[in-house]
């Protein structure tokens, strides 16, 4: 686990610190307390006796009978919400540090308590004020404003984050966290030149955190710079096996490179990664644990059902299925994405895809006219859609969605390719042919153009050109 004051590590998404980071008085006042009851603990009970392990609830009673007797005493209030903080009890911890405020509004420790808490709880506007009590209070603590960073950060207040990123550099000038966070925000900006420059900093100054060197993949997978994404990600794992955005980035880089098959392999050891760890930034869900009996696409299976919005890696391997064409694996995929998350429309536009592959027309018009309901403009939906009722033997419904889509974006290489495949169901093989052959202006390497434009040809008896653009179909050129 990277160290508590820096992301989980997906450049567009930003994480809390697990632990809160000392500052202002509040931590010295507690240590001496914690000291102390750590010599108890270890100086407890007679010679060859074990010591019983404290729980929360014992901490918990200790600290009410001190607050029984002192109901003001910082120490104990600093102490409690500390407790409640640990044991993940987030609004808890908020309580519990409000408390300790009413006697001291100075205590930077509680505000950085409440901001932590509110950014467990996902409510990072919360967070963000809180933090900035925290700077306000501890005015030159690099790591208070490297938290306001990322708090600002989620809210998408990215130029206050870049300042606060920025503040916290100017202090400390080899904060690496810092310098990662703010690489992590310009990503976010789209700014991925600074993202890059900021990301090497940090990898300059800690080169031993697999964190930086994934991010920094993403930003080269940005880039389209997928050979840079690949030894970044190596990088990444030869660090840490278990650093799972790395095998993420290596399977998008593997997949954008056309090696499908690594790329599948290289998602799948991104999920075995996980199988001991909290889920990441794709499920969205912080609690969520995958079990180390879970094979890795049951456990993604059961963590999509606890937060079915984030469906996106899950996606990705269906694509991949499709590329290696497994058909049917990738319709079963989107069968069950779609049995939990019907409201998600780009799962009914890819599953509308794969079962033209297996021609199931009825399947993929169904398929579509859902995704239509938030596509109503995708050329990919309209076109697909045109073609599966032209099979389905509404030829006017066809050419009416074609055009639109081609409409939409003339240079729509897989639209030609329906519209051809729609004229060459109905007879119409020159106006097929014209259609596969100006697909083939906007992409001259599309396999399946090729085969289609071979087809029409041997049908209409040129065999040495269906021979030629056979040969075509399978080198892509």
């Amino acid at each position: 686990m990277p160290e508590t004051d820096h992301f989980l590590t997906r450049p567009s998404n930003i994480a809390y610190p697990r632990q809160p980071v000392a500052g202002g008085n509040g931590m010295k006042k507690l240590l001496p307390v914690l000291f102390i009851l750590l010599l108890v603990i270890a100086c407890s009970g007679e010679e060859n006796e074990s010591v019983d392990t404290i729980t929360i609830d014992d901490l918990l009673k200790e600290n009410d009978f001190i607050l029984a007797e002192d109901s003001g005493n910082i120490t104990a209030l600093q102490f409690r919400s500390l407790i409640f903080f640990n044991d993940k009890q987030y609004p808890e911890a908020i309580n519990a540090s409000e408390q300790c405020l009413k006697v001291d509004p100075t205590c930077s420790l509680c505000w950085h308590i409440i901001g932590s808490s509110w950014g467990f709880l996902n409510q990072p506007e919360k967070a963000a004020e809180a933090f900035q009590k925290v700077v306000a209070l501890d005015p030159d603590d690099p790591i208070q404003y490297n938290i306001q960073g990322v708090a600002l950060s989620r809210t998408g207040d990215t130029t206050g984050a870049v300042h606060a990123l920025e503040k916290a550099i100017q202090i400390d000038p080899r904060y690496a966290a810092a310098w990662n966070n703010l690489g992590v925000t310009y990503f976010g900006m789209d700014d991925i030149g600074k993202a890059l420059e900021a990301f090497d900093r940090a990898i300059a100054l800690k080169p031993d955190e697999p964190e930086f060197y994934s991010n920094k993949g993403y930003a080269l997978l940005k880039k389209h710079d997928y050979s840079g994404a690949l030894s970044s990600a190596k990088t990444a794992r030869n660090i840490d096996m278990t650093c799972v955005p790395a095998w993420f980035v290596s399977g998008e880089a593997q997949f954008n490179q056309g090696n499908f098959k690594d790329a599948f392999y290289s998602f799948d050891g991104g999920f075995n990664a996980q199988s001991n760890s909290e889920l990441w930034y794709y499920q969205g869900s912080k609690n969520t644990q995958i079990t180390s009996d879970l094979q890795a696409m049951d456990a993604y299976y059961s963590a999509v059902a606890s937060n079915v919005r984030f469906t996106g890696l899950w996606d990705r391997t269906t694509v991949i299925q499709y590329k290696i064409k497994r058909y049917q694996d990738t319709l079963d995929l989107y069968d069950q994405i779609l049995a939990i998350t019907p409201d998600y429309p780009a799962g009914w536009k890819n599953k509308g895809f794969c079962a033209i592959k297996l021609s199931r027309f009825e399947s993929a018009k169904d398929a579509y006219e859902r995704a239509m309901e938030s596509f109503p403009n995708d050329p990919d939906v309209l076109s697909g859609y045109g073609y599966a009722c032209g099979i389905l033997g509404d030829y006017l419904k066809a050419m009416n969605n074609i055009n639109k889509a081609i409409e939409l974006e003339p240079a729509s290489a897989s639209a030609y390719l329906y519209k051809g495949l729609t004229y060459s169901y109905y007879g119409q093989r020159e106006d097929a042919i014209s259609a596969y052959k100006k697909g083939l202006e906007y992409n001259p390497h599309d396999a399946e153009l090729f085969e289609a434009l071979s087809d029409v040809q041997f049908k209409n008896g040129d065999t040495l050109g269906g021979i030629i653009n056979s040969v075509r179909a399978i080198i892509g050129f």
